[in-house]
């Protein structure tokens, strides 16, 4: 039996590209202060995972990931191909209990998609329009991994993919999507950069501001040149 090793460069690069997937955080460990039992229901395209309490919570997800993926999939002119695994937690004090993310997770994570199995993880923080924007947010996260790296780290090192986002992107794309582009909040949070002078260049946001100035980006982007140019930007 032959024993194949990953190259070193290629194991390097993955710990360049995607640190957060390649460490834990040290001093903050993870307790699981309950047992959870999970069951499952399928759609078209997701497994949608939840435990004893969270059946309502299971067939919301569904209608809003499947209503989601249509729309990212007429925006952005791509099909998947790979079913997406969905996690629901019923709180947050749940979702911080999780095995799927090795990192602590403080209260102002409202979801998370890891690149290993391209797992959504998603709690339920008592607000369904919150709940449903963050199911379409992190969906999107999902998608551009399907898109880009085949859906799993295996892939991204079997055909040595080097291809990186700016946080701006990803998120700033994930926001104008879920958002149906520019909200009442962003557009306040811009205008208010903007006359107080202290947006940076668009290459230099971080942060919370690579939300903000990210969909502000991208909705300007449609606004001004079409819709249709962001999936053509994603395909190119």
């Amino acid at each position: 039996m032959k024993i194949k090793y990953f190259p070193l460069l290629t194991f390097i690069l993955i710990l360049f590209l995607f640190p957060d997937l390649t460490h834990g955080q040290f001093g903050q460990n993870k307790v699981q202060y309950k047992e959870f039992e999970w069951k499952y229901i399928q759609t078209k395209h997701f497994d949608i995972y939840f435990s004893k309490g969270g059946e309502k919570l299971a067939q919301f997800t569904a209608n809003v990931a499947e209503n989601s993926l249509k729309n990212l999939t007429e925006n952005l002119d791509y099909n998947i191909t790979n079913r997406i695994p969905l996690i629901v937690y019923n709180s947050h004090n749940d979702f911080q209990q999780n095995n799927v993310i090795d990192e602590y997770l403080p209260e102002g994570v409202g979801g998370v998609t890891e690149l290993f199995k391209n797992r959504i993880n998603v709690p339920f923080e008592g607000d369904y329009e919150k709940f449903r924007h963050v199911i379409h947010h992190e969906l999107l996260h999902g998608f551009m991994n399907e898109m880009f790296y085949g859906g799993s780290v295996q892939n991204i090192i079997s055909k040595n993919i080097s291809l990186s986002f700016p946080l701006w992107f990803t998120e700033g794309m994930a926001e104008v999507q879920s958002l149906y582009g520019l909200n009442k909040e962003t557009d306040m949070f811009m205008r208010d950069a903007t006359i107080n002078n202290y947006v940076p260049p668009l290459e230099n946001i971080g942060g919370y501001f690579a939300y903000r100035g990210g969909q502000s980006f991208f909705a300007f982007l449609a606004d001004t040149y079409g819709e249709d140019k962001l999936g053509i930007l994603m395909n190119n």
